[in-house]
Parts: structure tokens; C-alpha cells; sequence
């Protein structure tokens, strides 16, 4: 459930009613982050986040089972607009430019990134990474699948770190350590 993001080709294909379903869903994760802007998480209550979102309470637990899925969610949906905005393709976009994109957008989320880490929500980030790498739980060759999941968690290492040193290496020496990693695996 995690890439639901809706881009031109896919949006004609869906009918009005998957359409309203990824708006909410997008809704309820820009509620809590708004939400947690003015209190820590564990403080929001769902009804809180229900109002803020404009949904039903009931409606909040037809789609996530935690606040943290929807954060998740919602991290998720922007790094998918922005591979759509940036006309980003793993399969052609040379990797050190794919790198820079990736550092850059995570870069850009810096606030948002201190935000999680304050409410000890910084695992909210790397589901979201985890869950846009490649549909690594959609493999079906096993060292494939492996192999996908050792590269996701170096990455999430080597993200975790430079958050932890509060990005002291400029986004085109994280995108460079980056590449030099990935290709010596």
C-alpha cells in the first residue's frame, strides 16, 4: 500500500473513488505532521488527527493501523511526486544524478526529519525509503530480493549518519560516497 502514488497515466485508470482513497490517505499524513508542529505525537490523539484531516475517526483506522504508517505514507507519496517532478527513472537516470536527487529530497526535508527524530519517529523516514526501493517485496528471485534489502539498509545507514551529523557533508559529497558504495557491493 505503500507506492500508491498517483501519477498522470495512472490517475486515468483509477476510478473517483481510489482517487478520493490516496487523497485521504495524503491528508491524514499532512494533518499529523502539522499536528506535530505544535505537540509531540504520542500527545495527537486520533480524534485530533481525524478533525485536523476532515475525516472520520473510523476512516483514519480503514487506512492506517498507526499514526506512524501514515507519516510513513505521506513520506513516501512526496519522494513519488518528486521522482514524477524531477522526471526521475531508476532504470535510465545515470546513478550519481539519481544519488543527488535522493540526498537533495531528503536535504529538502530536513525540518521535517528533525521533527520525527524529536518524537523518536525517525524509523517513519526509513520505512518510507524502504518501501520506495525498488518494491523489494515484490521480488520473486530470492538473491535478488537479498540482495535489494542489504543495499536498502546501507542506504538507511548511510542517510541515518548524515542526519545524525546534522548533514555536515554537502548533498553532492552524500551522493557520491553514495554511488561509490552501491557499486563496490
Amino acid at each position: 500500500m505503500m507506492n500508491d502514488i498517483v501519477n498522470k497515466k495512472e490517475a486515468d485508470g483509477m476510478n473517483r473513488r481510489e482517487q478520493l482513497t490516496l487523497e485521504l490517505r495524503e491528508d491524514i499524513g499532512t494533518a499529523i505532521l502539522e499536528l506535530m508542529r505544535a505537540k509531540p505525537l504520542e500527545k495527537i490523539t486520533v480524534d485530533e488527527l481525524s478533525a485536523k484531516a476532515n475525516v472520520g475517526r473510523a476512516t483514519f483506522y480503514r487506512q492506517f493501523s498507526s499514526k506512524q504508517e501514515a507519516i510513513s505514507y505521506k513520506l513516501n507519496q512526496d519522494w513519488q511526486k518528486f521522482i514524477m517532478k524531477n522526471k526521475i527513472n531508476f532504470e535510465t537516470t545515470p546513478p550519481l544524478d539519481y544519488s543527488k536527487k535522493f540526498f537533495e529530497f531528503l536535504y529538502s526535508l530536513r525540518d521535517i526529519n528533525k521533527l520525527l527524530t524529536d518524537n523518536n519517529c525517525k524509523y517513519c523516514i526509513f520505512d518510507a525509503m524502504r518501501y520506495s526501493f525498488e518494491n523489494i517485496n515484490e521480488k520473486t528471485n530470492k538473491k535478488e530480493y537479498y540482495h535489494d534489502h542489504f543495499r536498502a539498509y546501507g542506504l538507511l545507514g548511510l542517510v541515518e549518519g548524515w542526519m545524525d551529523a546534522n548533514y555536515d557533508m554537502s548533498v553532492d559529497e552524500m551522493a557520491k560516497l553514495a554511488v561509490e558504495y552501491f557499486y563496490k557491493v
